[in-house]
């Protein structure tokens, strides 16, 4: 991992008008170390490190130039070639841009989750022990999973008027996918007709929440926080659920733009 090291210190050194001779006089170590670190052929220890972050009053992070190590990693681009390494099923060319995204954000679950499904879809031999294995260090106490699951809605909706507009969406989605919600796993448990039946169950509940949506219009908080509690009712009568499936087929065919880019970009935060 490239760090930013030897630049920061020579910035660092000048801005506080000192030369190699005497920052390395305070170190206790020899100018040509610091000579050394500010042309990039070593680096400090660690003990030395937290000494020199001491010494010009930064955070270890900033000598190393973390921050900006970060913004390359999570730029735009950084996410646009993951979907794409995805998508191109080229799972080691993932993994080993994930690995190495990781030991520059170790603690970044998102990127944690990311290379555990690179890992399991790649399958080599081991590919999917590790990656139960970070799953389930992700999650910590798995029994109350459930509970976690739900109180994040939750809190989010009772903070969520108190943040701007653009802090409220990033927290949004960092809520659960559709795609991967307990109703769309539980599917594939089932085969034939149980199958099949429990696709009629789905199909029923999300008709009657996107009728409710579009007749309804947006929900307070209240109503939010039932909904969270209590889960959506569906219908059970084949008929009434027709007719809601023309009250959406009208509404898509108003002709509205989708105009939702903040929900469109794909993160693997």
């Amino acid at each position: 991992m490239q760090t930013y090291i030897a630049e920061n210190i020579r910035s660092l050194r000048n801005k506080k008008n000192v030369t190699q001779e005497e920052l390395a006089a305070y170190l206790n170590i020899s100018f040509q170390s610091v000579s050394k670190w500010e042309r990039g052929e070593n680096m400090p220890d660690i003990q030395t490190l937290a000494m020199l972050a001491n010494y010009f009053d930064v955070t270890t992070d900033e000598l190393l130039g973390m921050e900006k190590i970060r913004g390359e990693y999570f730029s735009a681009d950084f996410y646009e070639k993951a979907h794409f390494l995805m998508a191109e099923k080229k799972y080691g060319e993932l993994i080993v841009m994930l690995q190495e995204a990781r030991k520059a954000y170790p603690h970044n679950v998102g990127m944690q989750w990311s290379l555990a499904v690179a890992l399991a879809l790649r399958g080599k031999h081991g590919d999917r022990e590790e990656a139960i294995e970070m799953c389930r260090h992700i999650l910590g106490d798995r029994q109350y999973e459930k509970i976690k699951a739900v109180t994040r809605p939750t809190l989010f909706v009772l903070e969520k008027n108190d943040m701007p507009r653009e802090e409220a969406l990033h927290q949004a989605r960092q809520l659960t996918h559709i795609w991967d919600c307990r109703e769309m796993i539980t599917a594939e448990l089932f085969i034939g007709e149980e199958h099949e039946n429990y696709l009629q169950y789905l199909i029923r509940l999300t008709t009657s929440m996107l009728y409710n949506k579009i007749e309804n219009g947006q929900l307070d908080d209240n109503a939010l926080l039932r909904m969270c509690f209590s889960g959506s009712t569906f219908e059970e009568d084949t008929s009434e659920n027709i007719r809601m499936l023309e009250r959406i087929k009208e509404f898509i065919e108003k002709g509205r733009k989708i105009m939702l880019p903040d929900y469109q970009t794909k993160t693997l935060n």
